[in-house]
């Protein structure tokens, strides 16, 4: 047979030879590239080495009967009665025993008892020349204690509104705080010193003015003070924003099985001094198992006793109202007008030297905290 040629002389090549070829040039490529340690699989080729991956995000627990609980709460759109001082209200306080105590900056504390509709009054003192400074309820609701600058403690007995003891104390009075259990037959307050960090404890019920005990664990004054009745400990913070623990018997910190924590370092106590803002409420839930801070950065803070670590915190300064405002979120923005007016309110309320500072207080279940903010009063679900 005749040998096919090309043009330039050279035999000419069928196509089934070249593309013999050329697998066999693919094959010997594959064999180098393949030489070496064997490939991973494709499922990992396929993940890319980023870093460390992120933890799946926690799914809120749902608070069972929530409704239930939100029937609970007082709603009104205006009010229905009004109840007066004379002067700037300071101080408004429940006690378990069903009164209601208000207090004023003239010196005027008002005992109201609670009706099946409504409430009745009760009793007016003209307790101090000045200011009621603070105000404390014990536990069981029977024991009323009232201070002021004017270096003056009074007790009353609640069930029978009647004042039985005052104290005259050689230093000026700060806050005031019961810290016995039900049933006690000491009724020991807790009064600290508004220049030192000095915490004088007295019996109400001996009518001395001498002090039993002087307790010194905070080195600045104490700016609140609040008794968790369930575990008798008493929760302090002072000037720089300390928070410290003491038992309300022995006056030593508590261990386990009250707390579950050896050192101060494991908790997030030290919050408040790293954020060099001051607590000027502390509220503890009915269990005792939650306390509350409010300070004046207007940060809420919520903390779990037992482990002393931070639970929640909520940003209700004048910053974080402009930030949601300019967010244009339906159900917090305000008309611009309705909102400047209440910014104005909130500053003059800041620099008022009689204006209370805000607090923020439990529900009868704990699951929910209400406190002032911009917008009014808000209920979260803790």
């Amino acid at each position: 047979m005749e040998e096919k040629r090309g043009v330039d002389g050279a035999p000419e090549r069928s196509h089934a030879g070249e593309k013999n070829m050329n697998a066999e040039a693919e094959e010997e490529e594959e064999e180098e590239q393949e030489a070496g340690p064997p490939r991973p699989p494709a499922e990992e080729e396929e993940a890319p080495d980023v870093g460390p991956v992120m933890p799946p995000s926690k799914k809120r627990k749902a608070l069972e009967f929530e409704d239930q609980y939100l029937k609970q709460l007082p709603t009104a759109q205006m009010y229905e009665r009004s109840y007066m001082h004379r002067d700037t209200v300071t101080h408004v306080m429940v006690t378990p025993s069903d009164f209601i105590i208000t207090a004023s900056v003239d010196g005027c504390l008002k005992f109201w008892k609670k009706q099946q509709e409504g409430i009745e009054f009760v009793k007016l003192y003209r307790a101090h020349v000045g200011a009621v400074d603070d105000l404390a309820c014990s536990c069981d609701g029977y024991l009323l204690a009232s201070l002021s600058r004017d270096k003056t403690v009074k007790v009353y007995d609640v069930l029978n509104f009647d004042m039985i003891v005052m104290i005259r104390t050689p230093f000026v009075p700060g806050c005031v705080q019961w810290i016995f259990k039900r049933g006690e037959a000491r009724a020991r307050l807790a009064i600290s010193d508004f220049n030192s960090g000095d915490i004088y404890v007295y019996d109400a019920r001996s009518g001395s003015s001498e002090p039993i005990h002087v307790h010194k664990v905070h080195r600045f004054p104490v700016t609140a003070m609040r008794y968790n009745a369930p575990f008798d400990t008493v929760i302090s913070t002072d000037q720089k924003g300390f928070l410290e623990y003491w038992d309300g018997t022995s006056y030593e910190a508590p261990s386990a099985p009250t707390v579950s924590f050896t050192m101060k370092l494991d908790t997030n106590l030290f919050d408040l001094a790293k954020a060099k803002t001051v607590a000027h409420c502390i509220e503890v839930d009915k269990s005792g198992l939650k306390f509350v801070t409010v300070s004046k950065d207007r940060r809420i803070r919520v903390f779990k006793f037992k482990t002393g670590k931070l639970m929640r915190a909520y940003d209700e300064s004048l910053e974080a109202a402009h930030e949601l405002q300019r967010s244009g979120h339906e159900a917090f923005v305000l008309e611009d007008i309705d909102f400047g007016r209440r910014l104005a309110v909130e500053k003059e309320i800041a620099t008022a030297e009689t204006a209370p500072p805000p607090n923020a207080v439990f529900d009868e279940s704990g699951n929910f905290l209400l406190y002032p903010s911009l917008l009014g009063i808000k209920g979260v679900n803790l």
